[in-house]
């Protein structure tokens, strides 16, 4: 009854749907929500249907060689590539959302966070009302995962499940192979290559531009270069020179293949219990049966979904501390989550880390840093609770003369809780393999090296 109810919604609206880099759309597994009447609308969603809301900015600039509608773009390509690979129901896009570090540029907007998690829920609960209890938010930005994690949060606590596309972790994994500019991720290398694939047109090669002083944290892209923040007459954070319709193909098509899978992945996953810690199985309306039973659980104890979320932030991990990100490495912790380092000291809350990577990045001996993580075996133990084992290494820091130091590593244990749609650091422990440089040293106050 369910595809016959996609078929019919989807004969209506078909013809509206197309796109010049689209797949075929003779036969779309989808639906787009706006082309339908209420009362078509009104069968679609059903408790078991997945609506998907791309999340593209209109207005943000992304420098002289791409349009302020940039984002809306990607979100309306990787939107009709969804809709015709998966049976979603596709919403309007979000324009307008959480863009802080560009409104130096004429034409760009954003939101306050509390305004974009507000209109993202309020979104999500004008649909949920009518059946679907499954949401997912195809992200075409990195600053709007702070809007979109309190968003999620809030709904598990309504028994709504959201998740949304981790951008940075995707690009940081899928670009690797074919990034050669030395650091970016603002209308770079890797955004141009993906618009000469998606919208050729909407790129002008002629203007691109290499721009790419220091990282400010938080990042906060300036015209001026005597205000604080990351100076970019251009708006360029990057090497948008470097760009290709080849490396585009490679990064798009990596993308909508995790996108669908993350889509899949939603589908699968038990909605949460409302007003419970954490999402739980519950029984879906049109089967009666959980929506997700004990045989979706691996030897590890966890879902396939939740391992894969976990190992993600392995990822967001390296990105954050790649770009000098004290905002995003912090939000990988729980509000009172905390790291114990080698030598005892402890770092409690992620107020305190945010503030403690702030400091380290402004430091000289940092700003060319690269700290990894490579997560080996991941196990839960409970549906909330699990223990990841991992190694780590620090390399590139300078001392005081501006010399290279010797790398230092080890191995460290990881405990992560779910929370909302997504999973946290509760604590981070380390230690130092023999042998190598000490680890960073945080006493008397953050930052490595030091005298002592």
């Amino acid at each position: 009854m369910r595809a016959l109810l996609f078929a019919a919604a989807i004969a209506a609206s078909t013809a509206a749907v197309t796109s010049d880099n689209q797949q075929s759309s003779a036969s779309p597994k989808g639906v787009r929500l706006e082309h339908l009447s209420w009362v078509d609308a009104e069968r679609m969603l059903t408790p078991d249907t997945v609506v998907v809301i791309p999340l593209g900015a209109a207005l943000k600039e992304h420098g002289p060689h791409l349009p302020l509608r940039n984002d809306l773009s990607l979100a309306e390509y990787f939107t009709n590539r969804i809709v015709a690979a998966a049976p979603v129901v596709a919403t309007a896009p979000l324009t307008y959302h959480f863009y802080p570090a560009f409104l130096d540029y004429p034409g760009s907007t954003s939101l306050s966070l509390e305004t974009a998690r507000d209109a993202t829920i309020q979104v999500v609960r004008s649909l949920a009302q009518h059946g679907p209890r499954r949401f997912y938010v195809l992200n075409t930005g990195l600053s709007t995962v702070h809007a979109l994690e309190p968003a999620a949060a809030a709904l598990a606590n309504e028994g709504i499940l959201l998740r949304f596309t981790d951008l940075a972790g995707a690009l940081d994994r899928i670009a690797a192979p074919v990034r050669r500019q030395e650091d970016g991720s603002h209308a770079d290398e890797i955004e141009t290559s993906m618009m000469l694939y998606v919208d050729p047109a909407s790129v002008d090669m002629t203007r691109a531009v290499k721009d790419l002083a220091p990282r400010s944290t938080p990042m906060q892209l300036r015209r001026n270069p005597n205000l604080p923040g990351t100076f970019s007459p251009s708006g360029v954070w990057g090497d948008a020179t470097l760009a290709t319709r080849e490396k585009g193909q490679i990064v798009v098509e990596g993308l909508v293949s995790t996108i669908l899978t993350d889509i899949e992945d939603v589908r699968s996953a038990p909605v949460p219990v409302p007003g419970a810690t954490g999402p739980a199985p519950r029984p879906s309306r049109a089967t009666g049966r959980p929506v997700e039973s004990a045989g979706g659980v691996q030897p590890n104890g966890c879902t396939p979904g939740d391992e894969r979320r976990i190992r993600r932030i392995e990822s967001s991990f390296n990105v954050a501390w790649r770009q000098m990100d004290a905002e995003g490495v912090a939000a990988l912790w729980t509000e009172e989550g905390d790291i114990v380092h080698a030598d005892g000291f402890t770092e409690r809350g992620r107020r305190t880390i945010q503030q403690n990577r702030s400091e380290q990045f402004r430091r000289k001996e940092y700003r060319g840093s690269r700290h990894t993580l490579a997560f080996g075996s991941v196990r839960c133990i409970t549906s909330s609770v699990a223990v990841v084992d991992s190694k780590w290494e620090l390399r590139d820091v300078l001392d005081q003369a501006g010399n290279t130091l010797p790398n230092a590593e080890g191995l460290s244990t990881l405990v992560v809780k779910r929370v909302g749609g997504g999973w946290q650091i509760e604590g981070y422990r380390y230690n130092v393999k023999p042998g190598t440089a000490s680890p960073p040293r945080f006493l008397p106050r953050p930052g490595y090296p030091d005298k002592r």
